[in-house]
């Protein structure tokens, strides 16, 4: 039976600051919006409503149509719920593969209350209806639990319900839940002895399973998307009581409202128009009395969606209907019938261009896009282009030119001009993807695949093979005749890192432990540099990950900082006597090797993906493509920039 595994402590803390504060903007999600969560509660019909999706970012859109944006992850978040007591967030965070994390957090400050990692994929979020209980089920039989709202503790694992709970819902006195099986049961569970009350047969493998109805009808009604039908059903008795065509089907319901707005919402789409429907009050009704299947009353009729979108979640509170779609836009309309075809509008826009690299070279950094290449400082502020981007990821600062290439790709390497003339001239076209690559001198040092260390002389334009393994990440070159690589220690007893003579082949494994070691970093300039670096270390119970520092000249290892967890996704960069890290991955932190202090940077609203440092100013890019400007020696963030699709900076 698969078991939960609780994230540890970590010794870094991942708290965002008590200062955390995201960006204002109309700014659509980077991909798939995959949740809309509103705001609005009995005692408060507020428009305010939030949206998660595959950036990691989650956002606070109010009624003037602005969006706070702050990013809570680097995964995918695949569902939230809002503590109704509290305000705290819940959010599911996934890559889809092995990380399944739940993580709650303050909707002021963005802290991180608490975090719980699960070994299988989350397919129920939710909080009972005081904030007591938080509701996790899993993709697993008997992998439902109920989480202690405030300190994350588990209070139960629901074992005495096989199946794969993907709805939780509770009444006002929270003595019971009501649960959907995907196996097709409804389950009555008691929250008082923990243990199951009533189980009822109906529908299996509903989407969207929802339950709806007020008054005499309260919490009457579950619905659910299946093979482009909606189904209502009376979950009294599992009985059918309606199905509905619905191709495409989203459903929603406002909790709140009363009168002729009661009831429940669905979209369906036909082509490039859509059709607003609901089921109200009296239609309730007369299922449940009458054995009778009204059809369902046409709100409006609507198109406006741009071309090749498709909505992925809606919602609805105080009279707005809330849509989200693949691309990461956000759609709002009333609920006000219409009799003419609607068109739909976006609240969000694509205001600015992504950063996909920086590099710093002198006073001046270089910013590379989609499509161009820009020189700035933060002191002129002024976006100077400079240079076509052909399709690559990644630049370097190599004398009066810069280096272009593509992480985990197979594109040519290549050079351009950094005086305007738009230069590009092509080194090598690697046989296979580049894992990672640096400049060493006249030398390029580079990772094919995870198999190769390769280097390529500029000067003579010759290309070879000095090492070959298995799972390599990152190589540096000590000195003409030495290569370090790491690499992910195949057993007892091997090591992550190994000296490589390369005049002779001679391989030595270095006597460093840990299972993996990559994101090295070696300071040219300085004859007799240490190596820098993450690695981590793994038994059956935790995981470290550390930032060390090793002297070839006597093989002596040190760590820097640590991290009782794993972070795979870890870097090193350095400007001597600082390393910076992104450890942890919530903040830049910064090691002075002369005097062993350790700097914690301020974050803005996005996570930091890369450092680039100049003698008087940090650069921090954002993974939302932003940059955060910093002074070495300072915690605060002096400004951040988002370049707008026009080529101009605008500052936060």
């Amino acid at each position: 039976m698969k078991a939960i595994r609780i994230l540890s402590v970590f010794a870094l803390s991942l708290l965002t600051s008590a200062f955390a504060q995201g960006y204002v903007s109309t700014q659509s999600h980077e991909g798939r919006i995959n949740e809309l969560m509103t705001l609005e509660t009995s005692s408060n019909f507020s428009s305010t409503f939030y949206s998660a999706g595959n950036d990691g970012f989650i956002v606070k859109w109010t009624k003037d149509g602005m969006g706070e944006h702050y990013q809570i992850s680097d995964k995918q978040i695949r569902l939230i719920a809002r503590n109704p007591l509290t305000g705290d967030v819940a959010v599911y965070e996934s890559d889809g593969i092995s990380v399944n994390r739940i993580t709650v957090i303050d909707p002021k400050t963005y802290a991180k209350k608490f975090s719980k990692k699960f070994t299988d994929s989350i397919s129920c979020l939710s909080y009972s209806a005081k904030g007591t209980h938080l509701f996790v089920g899993t993709n697993a039989v008997n992998g439902t639990y109920i989480l202690n709202a405030k300190t994350g503790n588990v209070t139960k694992k629901i074992s005495d319900c096989p199946g794969i709970v993907t709805m939780a819902k509770t009444g006002q006195s929270e003595t019971r839940a009501m649960l959907y099986l995907k196996s097709g049961s409804i389950v009555y569970y008691n929250l008082k002895n923990l243990k199951t009350e009533r189980k009822i047969s109906t529908q299996s493998n509903l989407d969207q399973p929802m339950i709806f109805g007020k008054g005499n009808f309260n919490n009457r009604f579950l619905a659910g998307i299946r093979d482009n039908y909606l189904y209502i059903i009376d979950s009294m008795n599992g009985k059918t009581l309606a199905s509905y065509p619905a191709t495409g089907g989203l459903i929603f319901s406002s909790e709140f409202e009363s009168g002729e707005k009661q009831g429940l919402y669905f979209v369906t789409e036909s082509g490039k128009t859509f059709t607003l429907k609901m089921i109200d009050s009296e239609m309730m009704k007369k299922m449940v009395a009458e054995n009778a299947q009204p059809a369902p009353l046409i709100v409006k009729n609507f198109t406006g969606l741009r071309s090749r979108d498709k909505f992925t979640c809606g919602a609805k509170n105080s009279g707005t209907i809330i849509l989200g779609t693949q691309s990461g836009n956000i759609y709002t309309m009333t609920d006000i019938p219409e009799s003419e075809m609607y068109s739909l509008f976006a609240i969000t826009e694509n205001m600015y261009q992504k950063i996909y690299d920086i590099e710093a070279g002198g006073k001046n950094f270089y910013c590379l896009t989609a499509n161009s290449v820009f020189q700035t400082s933060y002191d002129t502020k002024v976006m100077n282009r400079i240079g076509t981007n052909p399709g690559q990821t990644n630049l370097m600062k190599f004398g009066n030119q810069l280096l272009l290439w593509s992480k985990n790709k197979s594109k040519a390497v290549q050079t351009l001009e950094t005086d305007g003339s738009d230069t590009l001239t092509t080194l090598f076209t690697p046989s296979n993807q580049i894992r990672s690559l640096r400049i060493a001198g006249n030398k390029i040092v580079y990772v094919l695949g995870t198999s190769s260390v390769n280097i390529f002389n500029i000067e003579s334009k010759k290309n070879y093979e000095v090492y070959s393994g298995t799972s390599l990440q990152d190589a540096v070159l000590i000195n003409d005749n030495t290569i370090y690589v790491s690499k992910t220690a195949t057993g007892r007893g091997d090591s992550p890192l190994i000296s490589v003579n390369i005049q002779t082949g001679e391989t030595v494994p270095l006597k460093f432990p840990g299972d993996v070691a990559f994101s090295l970093s070696y300071d040219y300039g300085k004859d007799n540099s240490y190596v820098y670096g993450i690695s981590i270390n793994s038994d059956e119970n935790s995981s470290r990950t550390e930032v060390f520092s090793y002297n070839p000249k006597n093989g002596s290892r040190t760590m820097l900082l640590n991290l009782q967890s794993e972070d795979s996704d870890a870097f090193t960069s350095i400007k001597l006597p600082l390393v910076y890290t992104n450890i942890g991955k919530n903040q830049i932190r910064s090691f002075n090797t002369m005097s062993n202090k350790t700097t914690v940077y301020r974050r803005s609203a996005s996570m930091p993906l890369k450092v680039a440092g100049s003698s008087d100013r940090l650069a921090v890019l954002n993974y939302n493509g932003s940059i955060s400007w910093y002074s070495p020696v300072s915690q605060a963030v002096l400004a951040d920039w988002y370049l707008t699709t026009e080529g101009e900076w605008f500052e936060f």
